[in-house]
């Protein structure tokens, strides 16, 4: 057992240790926030290339559309120059009007689908990049609540040991 002598040692070995492990807790916080940041980083650059790939290939599904609706339209042609129909009027002029519209209307919903594709990849890179600054402002957070759990224990400890300063002194 320890003597009243060596109780004010203890108090204070306590203090430090308990002040020492505030701080390194909120220093590994503070590490942890900021893996967390450098993740969510990483994930908006993936999400970000993401949605400009998506966008090249919305383009190039675009282009390939155009290229067989123009194969069509050669077909109709061909065959209707084969059948000696005219191309500028009556059903001929007709089929290649009503295939002109219906591919604007596909080539309209290609567009609109990688509209909405590369949109959801721009949500998540806003969202991981929210997630980054949150996390950033937490490590931040982690080391001013960790000095005010230093200061608190310390001045906790320095508190006791005047306490137990002034009942040795009335002794």
């Amino acid at each position: 057992m320890c003597g009243p002598a060596a109780l004010p040692a203890l108090l204070i070995a306590s203090t430090v240790v308990s002040t020492a492990g505030a701080g390194l807790q909120a220093l590994q916080a503070n590490k942890q926030a900021k893996y967390q940041a450098k993740i969510a980083d990483r994930n908006a650059a993936l999400e970000n290339e993401a949605a400009l790939n998506e966008i090249e290939n919305t383009r190039d599904r675009a282009v390939a559309h155009y290229r067989n609706v123009a194969a069509v339209k050669g077909r109709q042609r061909v065959m209707a120059a084969a059948n000696g129909v005219s191309l500028n009027f009556g059903s001929a002029a007709d089929a290649i009007e009503d295939t002109d519209i219906l591919a604007r209307e596909d080539a309209k919903r290609i567009y609109e689908d990688g509209f909405q594709r590369s949109r959801g990849f721009e949500i998540n890179v806003s969202n991981y990049r929210a997630g980054a600054r949150s996390a950033r402002q937490a490590a931040s957070n982690a080391l001013v609540n960790g000095a005010f759990n230093m200061a608190s224990t310390a001045l906790g400890g320095a508190s006791q040991y005047s306490k137990m300063q002034s009942g040795r002194a009335g002794v």
